[in-house]
């Protein structure tokens, strides 16, 4: 992964362009190539604005925009704020060799109601400066963050997808984790029914799930069961097979931005209502019901990783079960 390369000299610039896209090394003798693996770089503004300031050489920005993921700042993905809150704590709790349990559900709520204009620079001040004044092995509060909610309204999010369908929404609405998450994988699923290739999207997306679950409870096997509503067992008889799967769901570049929206979705998750993998089963399959017409039953039930019988058993419940999520979202 290359941070910033448009920070890169000119010549330094040309020289990485020209390594990655022939995949030989400059100035080996002899010639030795590259290996197999993605390269991957992060950007502050989109490669056309920085190639016309200048900044960016266009040869080099080239071999960047095969699968282009735009990120908007942190204080525009609150969705965000909780992932980068519990890896913060992990890395600090770490550092002073505290043990520390977590964040209680209201530091949660606080946390995602909190504007941050500080963005990541802040959420450290605030969980460093919790950590030192927390006792160890203890839950961290909004008191604890200084984050106080105050009067603030819970969140309208049942009404939203209604005022999306029907109404004008407001200039100023940051989508949720879901509704990214709902158009991400609608814009997959139009581009493999159109052209390919097929992918094991209901796996995968099972997949990411259970490894934004862990990741939300780390060292909690039982808080991550609870909250996927199965059983430590299971989990630890899926686990082999999701993690042989990884090298195959992190090299398809089709699939990062889907993967990185399941676990903000996961982390800013409430407790109540179906079980996470339900719910991600029944997205995918309202998105493949939805452009049905440009694939067979067959292949609908292939990227959704069930046979063809309990797909269409699956498609006659998915009313009933669209509706629940409505309402849990």
């Amino acid at each position: 992964m290359f941070k910033s390369p448009q920070l890169m000299a000119a010549d330094a610039q040309l020289r990485l362009a020209r390594q990655i896209a022939s995949r030989r090394l400059a100035d080996a003798d002899p010639p030795a190539y590259l290996p197999q693996m993605r390269f991957v770089a992060l950007f502050p503004d989109s490669l056309p604005r920085l190639v016309a300031q200048g900044v960016l050489q266009p040869k080099l920005a080239s071999v960047f925009a095969g699968y282009p993921v735009q990120v908007p700042p942190l204080r525009h993905r609150k969705q965000a704020i909780l992932r980068w809150a519990n890896k913060i704590l992990g890395q600090e709790s770490s550092s002073r060799n505290r043990l520390c349990k977590g964040f209680t559900p209201e530091a949660e709520q606080a946390m995602r109601q909190h504007d941050w204009h500080g963005n990541i620079s802040e959420i450290r001040q605030r969980v460093v400066r919790a950590l030192d004044n927390r006792p160890g092995g203890e839950w961290l509060t909004p008191l604890d963050l200084q984050l106080f909610l105050g009067d603030q309204a819970p969140a309208d999010t049942v009404a939203l997808p209604l005022r999306q369908e029907f109404g004008a929404m407001d200039a100023s609405h940051s989508p949720s984790a879901w509704e990214e998450l709902e158009l991400a994988l609608a814009e997959l699923v139009h581009l493999i029914l159109r052209q390919g290739p097929v992918l094991p999207l209901g796996t995968w997306l099972a997949d990411e799930v259970i490894l934004a679950a862990r990741g939300r409870y780390p060292e909690a096997p039982g808080r991550v069961a609870a909250f996927l509503q199965t059983s430590r067992r299971n989990i630890n008889r899926w686990m082999p097979r999701v993690e042989q799967r990884g090298p195959l769901r992190s090299g398809c570049g089709l699939w990062l931005q889907v993967a990185r929206l399941v676990d903000d979705w996961v982390r800013a998750l409430g407790l109540a209502g179906p079980s996470p993998l339900e719910q991600a089963e029944a997205l995918l399959l309202l998105q493949l019901e939805a452009q049905q017409s440009l694939a067979t039953v067959a292949l609908r039930a292939e990227l959704l990783g069930v046979s063809k019988p309990t797909y269409l058993k699956k498609a006659r419940q998915l009313p009933q079960a669209a509706a629940v999520n409505a309402v849990e979202k």
